[in-house]
């Protein structure tokens, strides 16, 4: 079992608290230091992890994740390229369809046809190939002066060997998660569902076989909202706002989540600002019940913890992320350190 942490860059804040962030999960022990990219309401995620890079010397440093929409694939591809280069090789390349960085800047996530497609293009970037141009919104048109129909980055032989690992939750995604990635990330409510995680994890190992591809090293993480205290309650309250995220705009979710909190999915959905995505302060962290929290996140006291992490385990799981925010850095160092200290040798 590997251990990890996905960090929110929350702007307003200087890049600092992350970077100190990073340097605590290293000194924790944890594998891989993740932070998340959403440009109009945090930082820049790629100047951070440069930040981190220069900081640290052992934690694996990658996205958590970034998507096919807001850049085009050739730009991430080079960012994580010269992010695998400052950090002596460490880098790793998270990426989704999309949800708050794309939805905030006015713009719909990837469906799953050019997802694969910008997938795939990555892939090839990376290993240094040449491969056809990817047309990309109104400017591509044949015929410009100049314009190369067959592209390549350079630099990607020497310093492109990283592995790439897809965000997803429905079964198509997750599928060509197995098909051409290196890992799966399952994220949000079904990334704390012990049934919807093994679902996960038949469904992307049976694609992976199909395609010939070797399972032995594929990552299955599980990316969690945690909160850990002595006291339940306290925890609970503090995953609240992350909590919301993970069922908002889910119409589906009652099949999962049970239909006793249909009410619940249907107030954060309709109540749900993405300006205020894992917002501390959000004011839709009122809607969640206890119930909810315990479901969606692994929080509680260190045994309500552990229980969660085991059935993450039994369930398939060989990387669990836990999610924490720069926007309340003593809270989520102290988070990093009890995981460590009181969960994680429980786990492994």
């Amino acid at each position: 079992m590997k251990f990890s942490c996905m960090i929110w860059p929350h702007s307003g804040n200087t890049v600092e608290p992350v970077v100190r962030l990073a340097q605590t999960a290293e000194e924790c022990g944890f594998e891989t230091v993740y932070v998340g990219d959403s440009q109009m309401i945090w930082n820049d995620v790629w100047i951070t992890l440069a930040a981190c890079a220069v900081a640290t010397t052992r934690v694996r440093l990658g996205t958590g994740v970034t998507n096919a929409v807001t850049r085009h694939p050739a730009v991430t591809v080079n960012a994580a390229i010269t992010l695998n280069m400052l950090s002596g090789g460490r880098a790793v390349l998270g990426v989704g369809a999309g949800d708050s960085a794309v939805r905030t800047a006015g713009l719909s996530p990837a469906k799953l046809g050019p997802l694969r497609e910008r997938l795939s293009f990555m892939q090839a970037l990376l290993r240094g190939e040449e491969v056809d141009a990817l047309p990309w919104g109104a400017d591509a048109r044949e015929g410009t002066w100049g314009q190369e129909s067959r592209v390549q980055v350079i630099g990607a032989q020497e310093w492109g060997d990283l592995p790439v690992q897809l965000a997803c939750m429905g079964p198509k995604s997750v599928a060509a998660a197995g098909e051409i990635c290196d890992g799966v990330i399952v994220d949000g409510h079904m990334g704390g569902n012990a049934e919807g995680v093994r679902k996960t994890v038949e469904v992307a190992t049976d694609a992976a076989v199909k395609a010939g591809r070797d399972t032995s090293n594929f990552r299955f993480i599980a990316a969690i909202d945690a909160a850990i205290d002595d006291d339940r309650a306290t925890a609970l309250d503090k995953v609240r706002p992350t909590a919301a995220r993970n069922i908002a705009r889910k119409p589906w979710l009652p099949d999962t989540l049970g239909v006793e909190h249909a009410d619940v999915v249907k107030a954060v959905s309709e109540s749900y600002k993405f300006y205020q995505h894992l917002d501390l302060t959000a004011k839709h962290r009122e809607l969640i019940p206890d119930e909810v929290a315990m479901k969606c996140c692994i929080a509680g006291t260190p045994d309500d913890c552990v229980r969660k992490g085991i059935e993450l385990r039994d369930a398939g799981i060989n990387e669990i992320s836990i999610f924490i925010t720069s926007q309340d850095e003593a809270g989520s160092s102290n988070t990093l350190r009890r995981f460590a200290d009181e969960v994680f040798p429980k786990l492994a």
